[in-house]
């Protein structure tokens, strides 16, 4: 339990921090035989992206695959912030997945939600829906210290770049800067294992009645267009517990006969591809192919009004007192837009607030309303189809001076199974902290063990 003086509390160790960034300050770990150093242990880490291709997410149109844009960044969480953090980041996924298990039965909330209709019949055919869960989601926060740090997203459906978070702690571990990192005692997190998503979802697949043999062919499955960022990286770590690994469309069946464990690689920004996808959602339903985050859960979670719903005084009778304590201490002021807060209030509220699709990823239909003209917000507020968008505050973070200008750096944090498995983060010079929009993926640590 946190106490007001927590709040103030920074969420890195100043202690264990490095950066190499050219023109940032001096003194804590940034002398110069420490940014020789960082700076060698670089090279090293950019020569393994490149090998063991830790890939950016999508490459531009017309253009290859480019290497993950790795910065020689590196920080540990303050050791006494991260368990309150890891604690609210847990407690945040569990009301997450309370609305997700509400869904069904509570009419108020299915009717503010608004899960577009091709996607809601399979919500609202899942059986056992109090047994539903989130699987797997990542958290993107903002802020600087326990106090600020809000969450702005979920990712409740098929987080990316979770796999190459842990990858780069690891490729930084095993760097010639190994030493000064023993001597900072970090605990290694549960993403940073060579096998750990494979790991899981095998395990997965057992826990949900399939044998031992049917979890030997595995398929990723995305729509013909979707994106398969790290789906190379899945695949390596399958192949290397002696899986063979299949891609899949999820609208045709017959390939996939046969196929009872699998992974889908679809976030629904146009909820038009799930409408030829009976058969896969049919069999995911029935048990007869596991795979996480089932529809039932996914098409609910992935839902960006799920933060008004977690933050509007209208829902707050889901929560108990500690989870409401929670919720005010981590979700940013969030509201529907025409239905908990008006168009002239946004309006008026532009330098405060950033607008949202429900549906929508890579930072992509996002308005922030302070690098947003007057006018265009207007019209875009005002606009018919974004009537029902979120509507959020504008979370802050002090920027990072260095010679390349300002950077602004995020957290993630991947929640696996209700527990919170590694951190990570993403620094860009601009607001909107995405790395297929720019910016680069500095490394975070955990100070203790993550069990």
């Amino acid at each position: 339990m946190s106490t007001h003086s927590d709040e103030g509390l920074p969420l890195l160790d100043p202690q264990r921090e490095l950066c190499g960034l050219l023109g940032t300050g001096s003194g804590k770990h940034r002398r110069e035989r420490d940014a020789t150093s960082t700076a060698e242990a670089f090279a090293e880490v950019r020569e393994r992206v490149a090998a063991e291709r830790l890939w950016k997410a999508e490459p531009a149109p017309g253009h290859g695959r480019e290497p993950l844009d790795a910065l020689p960044a590196l920080a540990a969480l303050d050791p006494r912030s991260e368990p309150v953090l890891r604690a609210r980041a847990e407690t945040a996924v569990a009301c997450l997945q309370l609305l997700v298990r509400r869904y069904q039965d509570d009419e108020e909330l299915r009717d503010f939600l608004a899960v577009p209709p091709v996607l809601r019949r399979w919500v609202l055919d899942q059986p056992d829906p109090a047994g539903l869960s989130v699987d797997l989601c990542r958290l993107d926060l903002l802020g600087d210290t326990l106090g600020t740090v809000r969450v702005l997203e979920f990712n409740a459906s098929c987080p990316g770049g979770v796999l190459s978070a842990g990858m780069l702690n690891r490729f930084w571990r095993e760097s010639s800067l190994s030493p000064l990192l023993e001597e900072w005692a970090l605990p290694e997190a549960p993403i940073e294992r060579p096998t750990w998503f494979a790991d899981w979802l095998l395990r997965y697949g057992l826990s949900h009645g399939l044998a031992e043999e049917e979890t030997h062919r595995v398929g990723l499955f995305r729509p013909p267009h979707g994106t398969t960022f790290e789906f190379g990286l899945m695949t390596d770590q399958l192949r290397a517990l002696g899986r063979k690994v299949v891609e899949l469309d999820p609208a045709d069946p017959e390939p996939a006969r046969g196929v009872r464990l699998g992974y889908l690689k679809y976030i629904p920004v146009d909820a038009r591809p799930a409408a030829e996808w009976d058969t896969f959602c049919d069999r995911v339903r029935r048990g007869d192919l596991a795979v996480p985050n089932v529809p039932g859960e996914r098409w609910v979670a992935e839902n960006k009004l799920c933060l008004a719903a977690l933050s509007d005084p209208r829902f707050r009778r889901l929560f108990t007192d500690p989870q409401r304590a929670t919720l005010d201490a981590l979700v940013p002021y969030s509201r529907k837009l025409g239905d908990g807060i008006t168009e002239d209030e946004a309006v008026r509220e532009r330098a405060l607030l950033v607008l949202k699709a429900p549906y929508s990823c890579r930072g992509q239909s996002v308005l922030i309303g302070a690098d947003t003209a007057p006018e265009e917000w207007e019209r875009a507020v005002r606009d018919p189809a974004r009537k029902g968008w979120l509507v959020q505050e504008k979370v802050s973070t002090p920027a990072l001076e260095t010679a390349e200008g300002p950077y602004f750096r995020d957290l993630v944090v991947p929640v696996l199974e209700g527990r919170v498995i590694g951190y990570g983060s993403r620094m860009s010079h601009g607001h909107l902290l995405n790395t297929a929009r720019g910016g680069g993926t500095p490394v975070l640590f955990a100070p203790h063990p993550l069990t």
